[in-house]
Parts: structure tokens; C-alpha cells; sequence
């Protein structure tokens, strides 16, 4: 048998039996390392009348690869070479369709032995060049799964963005405390993905729509956290006005939370001695730090929602959007593109 017809049986099988690609080689290989083209053999069982095979592993079990006896007395194992090929056509060329299938491959070794007679007369020119020829056969005929860093979108951290940067300062025409408010529907629909969060205008009043929080997240009928919201730096003496809302959201088992910009000193212990849970924006932002991109879009098309749907105010929804499409333009990358659209689905669910 030729090379070239060597190489087209082991083409026309590849299709079913990929790991031949590999056990190919490693015979290429095996025979390479014992220089058998020096040696002028005839035929395989020519070549194990020199280097007889051996039936046992060096731990005593059954050999069902190919292992051989060299004149020192040392023993080669045609696995290591095959190991190599698998290496070669998965680690280093990353073609995964190729399959991780040393035992099976090595064991049917005997399966070959057309091969092994052509190949232990083949020269060393022609032991290379069909090692090449198959390899690059493999790699021409198995698509790359290289991961290319190009082929992915690297979404700007938008939200955490807008903690970091997003002035909260009332402007012109803005309701004071609204651009914090929305920051922190935001954040509750994004953190929390299976409650329902219910949200109105800055000022509403809760009380007088049965309502405990600035945002309230329920799960069915179940309170199950509650926000009241304080855009600005909070002191000890503005406490006993939450004490209200602590005993509202204890008495209901839900979970308390008082967002504000900062906490003066003292303030924040006081306010976890309610026996509920003080946020500022350094919290919020260390939380933020971990989410995945979709949280971030959502907790930013919550933010434009409320803007738009729930305040209704144009001033503090332009503002808002110019921010954003900065932010993303110095991350070099498009802002949402319809952060509306977006924010429409997020009232459906927060309405």
C-alpha cells in the first residue's frame, strides 16, 4: 500500500471513525522514535520479530494498546504518542469535534494492521510528509472553535456607572429626590427578578396608597421588601422619623431598607438598630460591581421607565439619556439603543 493509498482509506473512514486521524499519527510517530525506516522491514510482523509486543502493562494488567519490547530491555507504549495527536488537534488547535477517545483509539490499534505493514516500509520523507498531510487534512476539514475575544460585545457596566457618576442633584424642572428614587427601583427590579416592585411619583404619600415604602416588592400577596428612599445625607436626628416604617415592614416579616445618599455618623448604626438594613450608594455600588450585563440593562431600562412612565418628567428622562450616551461612548461602545423600548417591558412588570 501506498502512501496516497493509505492516506485515501484513512480519508474515506474519517467521516465515522475521527480518532483514526490521531491513531495514524501515533503509528507515524511510534515507528518515527524506533527509526524503522533504517531498519528495512518488510511487513509488521517483520518489525515485532525485533521489537516483540508485550501482552502486560508495568502494573501487570492486560495490554490492550500496542506496547512493544526495545533490545534495552525498556518498553514503548503507543499511547503517549497518541495522546500527543489528541493534544495537538484539540489543546493546540482547538478543533473539539475531534473526540477525546485515547482508550477507545489505542485499543483499536489491531484494527489496523494494513496500516502497520505499510507503514514500518515507508521512508522517513514519506513517514513525515503523511503525518503532515493528514494533520493539516484534520485541520482544514474541522472548523476552529478558537474563542475569538473579537466575535464578543463587551456591554458597558451601565448601572454602575450611574452610581458612580450620575449627578443625583436635583436640576431645573426635576422633583427633588426622584433621580435617587429611580436609581433604587432600579437596583430592587434588577436584584430581585421574581418579586413584583410597585413604585410612584416622588411625594405621593405611601400611606395614603396603602402603600409602606417609597418602592415596595411583593411576592403575591406577601410584602416581602420595602424601601423608603432619602436623597441626601442622612443624620441620627432624621431616624425616629423612620421608626414608623421599621415597625410597618418587622410587623410583616419583610425585609426594611433605608436607602439614602450617605450616613453621617452614628446615623447608620442607628438605623440598623431598627432592625432594618441602611444602604448607601457605596453599597449599592459594591452589590452592582457583581451583576452580569443583563442585570445591568435591566436595572437601567427600570431607571428610564420610571423617569418617563411614573415621574413623567422630561428634564430629569434628557438628562438622564445623556448620561447614558456618554457612558457608553467613553466605554467605546453604542448606548442601549432603545432604552424606551426597554423600559416599556419593565412596566409591565412593575405596574
Amino acid at each position: 500500500m501506498t502512501p496516497d493509498q493509505l492516506f485515501a482509506e484513512f480519508e474515506h473512514g474519517f467521516p465515522k471513525r475521527k480518532f483514526t486521524a490521531g491513531l495514524l499519527v501515533a503509528f507515524i510517530d511510534f515507528f518515527t522514535s524506533l527509526e524503522t525506516p533504517a531498519l528495512g522491514f518488510g511487513s509488521f510482523e517483520a518489525f515485532l520479530a525485533t521489537y516483540p509486543r508485550q501482552l502486560q502493562t508495568a502494573a501487570g494488567g492486560r495490554a490492550n494498546t500496542l506496547i512493544i519490547a526495545k533490545p534495552d530491555g525498556k518498553t514503548q507504549s503507543l499511547r503517549p504518542f497518541y495522546n500527543e495527536a489528541e493534544r495537538f488537534y484539540r489543546a493546540e488547535h482547538k478543533r473539539f469535534d475531534y473526540p477525546s477517545a485515547a482508550p477507545h483509539a489505542t485499543q483499536a490499534w489491531n484494527d489496523y494492521r494494513g496500516w502497520l505493514d505499510a507503514l514500518v516500509t515507508y521512508g522517513a520523507a514519506e513517514l513525515a510528509a503523511l503525518k503532515d498531510r493528514v494533520n493539516q487534512f484534520v485541520l482544514d476539514t474541522l472548523v476552529s472553535q478558537e474563542f475569538d475575544p473579537a466575535s464578543i460585545a463587551v456591554e458597558p457596566p451601565l448601572f454602575k456607572l450611574i452610581l458612580e457618576g450620575f449627578d443625583t442633584t436635583s436640576k431645573k424642572g426635576e422633583p427633588t429626590g426622584a433621580a435617587y428614587q429611580g436609581i433604587v427601583f432600579g437596583f430592587l427590579r434588577a436584584d430581585n427578578p421574581h418579586l413584583q416592585i410597585e413604585i410612584d411619583k416622588v411625594r405621593t404619600g405611601s400611606k395614603r396608597l396603602q402603600r409602606i415604602g417609597d418602592v415596595d416588592a411583593w411576592e403575591g400577596g406577601r410584602l416581602a421588601i420595602s424601601a423608603e428612599v432619602k436623597q441626601f445625607a442622612l443624620k441620627v436626628g432624621d431616624v425616629p422619623d423612620l421608626e414608623a416604617f421599621a415597625n410597618a415592614t418587622g410587623r410583616r416579616g419583610a425585609l426594611g431598607i433605608v436607602a439614602a445618599l450617605s450616613f453621617e455618623a452614628g446615623a447608620r448604626e442607628a438605623v440598623e438598630a431598627l432592625a432594618v438594613r441602611a444602604l448607601d450608594v457605596n453599597d449599592l455600588l459594591r452589590i452592582v460591581e457583581l451583576w452580569d450585563p443583563v442585570k445591568q440593562r435591566t436595572a437601567v431600562s427600570s431607571l428610564i421607565y420610571y423617569a418617563k412612565h411614573v415621574e413623567k418628567n422630561s428634564a430629569l428622562s434628557k438628562r438622564l439619556e445623556d448620561f447614558i450616551k456618554e457612558a457608553a461612548e467613553s466605554w467605546g461602545a453604542p448606548a442601549i439603543e432603545e432604552p424606551v423600548a426597554e423600559a416599556e417591558s419593565a412596566a409591565k412588570d412593575a405596574s
